[in-house]
C-alpha cells in the first residue's frame, strides 16, 4: 500500500494497481487544473487542485462501500461473491478517482465551448444512444481518457474494467458485456449498478462529501463543514423485492443529511455562485467568444491531455497585452464587474424589480449585462421538477421492534422545503458605467 497526506482525510492509501493509474499522465494532468477555476480571484487560498480532489473522492468511494459491505454485508453476499464484492470496490474507487478526468482548463467556462460529440475519440458501442450532434460535455471527455486507459496491454486498465468504470462516471455509458454476463442475468444482482453509480453521483456522494470539505477548507469558509464520518457509519443497503439493492441511511443520522445538505445550498450561495467570481467567469467567456485568445479541443486522449489552466493563463496574459482585447485586460487587471442587483426568479416582486431595473439602465443607455444561475441541491429526488421515479436512499429506522424504510425526502421536511432550485439572476454594470448606472435607478432606492 501507499499513502498520501491529504489535509482533509489526514492519509489517503492506494494500492499498487491504483497508483499506476494514480501516477499516469491523464490523471496526473489533474494537478494543472484548478478545482474552482477563477474563484482564487475572490478566495486567495483556492488554489486547490482537481487532483486532490480526485484522490478524495477515490478514498471517499472506499470508505462509504466498505461500511456499506460491514453493515449490509449478509445482503449482499446473498447475491455476490468476496470477489465480485473486491471487484466493485475497484471499480467504484477507480470512476471516484477519474470522476472528473475530463474537465477543461477553468472548467464550466470553457466546456461552453467543447466541440460536437461526434468529434471524440471514444468507443461508440459504449455508448446507451449516441447523438452525434450535440455539444461535447466534460463527462464525454471523462470517457475519452478513461477509454485510453486501456487501450494497449501496458495500459493500467483492461477494456472491461475501463468501461465498467466510465459507465459509473456517465450515464451514457453502458457496462461493459463481461459485466452483463457477470451480472446482468443474475435477477439477484437487480440494482447493484444503480446502486454503485449512486455513490459516484447521487444523493450523498463521494464527489460531494469531499468537495464541500475540501473546497471549505481551501477558501477559508465554514459554510461546506459536515459530520462524514458519521454519514458514511450509519450507511447501509436493503434488498426490495421491486427494486432490488437500495441505499439506507439510518434515522439517527437524517439530521447530519440534512446539515450536509445546507453546507452544500450555502455554498453555492457565498461561494460557487460569488459576485465576483461568476462576473470574472463572464469576462473569461466574452474574451472566448470575441477570439481574444484562441483555445481548441482535441478530441483525442493525448491532444486533450496537454490543455492545462497554465495554457489558457498564458494566453490570456498575451492577449491583454492588446489593447483592443478588453475582456482579458479587465481579467488580468483584476477589474470586476459592478453588481446592481441580486433577484430570486422564484420571488414575483423580486422578478418585477429586476426587470424594472433593466429597463431604467436601456433607458438611460447604461450598459448591463444579466448572468442567471439555476441549481438544485438534489436533481435526483422525486420532488424536483424533471426527475421522476423512486428515491435513491431511504431512511432506515426501527418500529415496533422491526425496521421500517420510508423515502428520505418523506422522513426529512427540511430537504423538501430547501429543495426548490436555487433560481438567481445577478445584474452588473462595468465600472466606468457604475455612477452612470446609480443615478439611472436611483429612484429606486428612495
Amino acid at each position: 500500500m501507499f499513502e498520501i497526506r491529504d489535509p482533509i482525510h489526514r492519509t489517503i492509501s492506494f494500492s499498487e494497481r491504483e497508483k499506476r493509474v494514480v501516477d499516469h499522465p491523464f490523471v496526473q494532468r489533474l494537478r494543472h487544473v484548478r478545482q474552482l477555476g477563477l474563484s482564487y480571484t475572490v478566495y486567495p487560498g483556492a488554489t486547490h487542485d482537481r487532483f486532490s480532489h480526485a484522490l478524495g473522492a477515490m478514498h471517499v468511494a472506499g470508505r462509504m462501500w466498505a461500511r456499506m459491505v460491514e453493515t449490509s454485508g449478509e445482503i449482499l453476499r446473498t447475491h455476490f461473491s468476496d470477489d465480485d464484492l473486491s471487484y466493485f470496490r475497484q471499480i467504484l474507487r477507480f470512476a471516484g478517482l477519474m470522476h472528473d478526468l475530463g474537465h477543461p482548463p477553468f472548467s464550466h467556462v470553457s466546456e461552453k465551448f467543447m466541440p460536437r460529440f461526434a468529434d471524440l475519440d471514444l468507443p461508440r458501442d459504449w455508448l446507451v444512444t449516441p447523438d452525434q450532434d450535440r455539444q461535447a460535455s466534460h463527462e464525454d471527455y471523462s470517457v475519452v481518457l478513461i477509454a485510453a486507459l486501456a487501450a494497449d496491454d501496458t495500459a493500467p486498465l483492461s477494456r472491461d474494467e475501463a468501461q465498467d468504470v466510465a459507465s459509473l462516471v456517465h450515464h451514457g455509458v453502458l457496462p461493459s458485456a463481461a459485466w452483463q454476463k457477470r451480472f446482468g442475468e443474475n435477477e439477484g444482482s437487480k440494482g447493484i449498478h444503480r446502486l454503485l453509480r449512486s455513490l459516484i453521483s447521487g444523493e450523498l456522494d463521494c464527489d460531494r462529501m469531499d468537495y464541500l470539505l475540501r473546497d471549505a477548507y481551501y477558501t477559508g469558509v465554514a459554510y461546506g463543514t459536515h459530520d462524514m464520518d458519521h454519514l458514511i457509519a450509519n450507511l447501509g443497503v436493503v434488498d426490495q423485492a421491486d427494486r432490488g439493492l437500495v441505499r439506507t441511511i439510518d434515522s439517527t443520522a437524517v439530521r447530519a443529511f440534512e446539515d450536509f445538505l445546507l453546507a452544500r445550498y450555502h455554498m453555492f450561495l457565498q461561494v460557487y455562485l460569488h459576485k465576483t467570481t461568476i462576473a470574472f467567469d463572464h469576462f473569461l467567456e466574452r474574451a472566448l467568444e470575441d477570439g481574444e485568445f484562441e483555445l481548441t479541443f482535441p478530441g483525442d486522449a493525448k491532444g486533450y491531455s496537454r490543455l492545462r489552466d497554465s495554457t489558457m493563463i498564458e494566453r490570456l496574459f498575451k492577449a491583454a497585452d492588446d489593447p483592443k482585447n478588453v475582456w482579458s485586460r479587465r481579467l488580468v487587471a483584476r477589474q470586476p464587474a459592478k453588481l446592481i442587483l441580486m433577484s430570486s426568479n422564484a420571488k414575483p416582486d423580486e422578478k418585477a424589480l429586476m426587470a424594472e431595473v433593466i429597463a431604467a439602465l436601456k433607458t438611460a443607455g447604461v450598459p448591463c449585462f444579466e448572468l442567471t444561475s439555476h441549481q438544485y441541491l438534489s436533481k435526483s429526488l422525486p420532488t424536483v421538477e424533471g426527475a421522476g421515479g423512486p428515491s435513491s436512499m431511504l431512511v432506515r429506522r426501527k418500529m415496533f421492534g422491526k425496521f421500517v424504510y420510508e423515502p428520505i425526502e418523506r422522513y426529512s421536511a427540511l430537504l423538501t422545503k430547501y429543495n426548490e432550485a436555487i433560481d438567481m439572476t445577478h445584474l452588473f454594470v462595468l465600472p466606468e458605467n457604475y455612477a452612470s448606472a446609480k443615478a439611472a435607478i436611483s429612484r429606486f432606492s428612495a
